[in-house]
C-alpha cells in the first residue's frame, strides 16, 4: 500500500514553526507597551496597530511567499496563536479561561486576508499589499471587541480612526517587507544558477 505524502514537507513544516517562533518571540519579549506609552498611543493593543504589521503580518506573508503552498500563512497564524498562548495569557486577560480562543480567531482572520489575496506575480500587487494591512486592522478589531466585552476596556473613540489607520499601514509595509525579503532570495538563487541554464 501506498504511503500518503503529507501536504507540507518537513523543511516546509520547520520554515513554518521557525517563522511562528520569530513572531511569538517578538511579540512576547519586545517592550511594545511601554514603546507605546512612550510615544502617549493609548490601548488596549497599541502595540499590534503601529507594530503588527512587522510582528505578525510580515511572518505570516514570509511563510505564504517562500513556501507558496495554499494554508501556509494559516498554520503558521495558527502555530503564533498556540505558541503566544503557550508563554502567557492573551493581553494577560485569565477570565473567561478560554479568551486565548480570541487570539487564535484574531491571528487567524489576518491570515485569511493574506492568502486570500496572495499573489504569483513578481511585482507586488495591490490587492496583495491591501491584503496586509486589513489583515493587521481584522486582527486589531477582534482583539478591542475581546478586550473590550471581557475587560471592560475600550480604546478611546478620538483615537481609534488614527489606530486603525496605523494598523492598515502597519500591515501593508509588513506584507511588502515579506515580498521583498521573497523577491531578493529568489535573485540570489537565480545568480547561482549557470548563465547557459537560466
Amino acid at each position: 500500500m501506498k504511503e500518503k505524502k503529507s501536504y507540507f514537507d518537513v523543511y516546509e513544516l520547520g520554515t513554518i514553526a521557525l517563522f511562528a517562533l520569530g513572531s511569538t518571540l517578538l511579540n512576547t519579549y519586545l517592550p511594545i507597551k511601554a514603546f507605546t506609552q512612550w510615544l502617549g498611543v493609548p490601548g488596549p493593543a497599541a502595540g499590534m496597530a503601529l507594530l503588527g504589521g512587522f510582528i505578525f503580518v510580515f511572518w505570516v506573508a514570509l511563510a505564504q511567499a517562500m513556501i507558496r503552498k495554499r494554508y501556509a500563512g494559516i498554520v503558521t497564524a495558527l502555530l503564533i496563536a498556540s505558541f503566544c498562548l503557550l508563554i502567557a495569557p492573551w493581553y494577560g486577560i485569565v477570565s473567561p479561561i478560554w479568551f486565548g480562543v480570541y487570539a487564535i480567531v484574531a491571528l487567524l482572520s489576518m491570515a485569511v486576508f493574506v492568502e486570500l489575496t496572495a499573489s504569483e506575480s513578481p511585482k507586488p500587487k495591490f490587492m496583495s499589499v491591501t491584503g496586509g494591512g486589513l489583515g493587521n486592522v481584522a486582527c486589531l478589531g477582534i482583539t478591542w471587541v475581546a478586550i473590550g466585552v471581557h475587560a471592560g476596556v475600550w480604546a478611546p473613540p478620538k483615537y481609534v480612526p488614527i489606530l486603525i489607520l496605523a494598523a492598515f499601514v502597519s500591515g501593508c509595509v509588513g506584507y511588502l517587507m515579506a515580498y521583498w525579503i521573497t523577491k531578493e532570495k529568489a535573485k540570489r538563487a537565480l545568480n547561482e544558477i549557470p548563465s547557459p541554464y537560466r
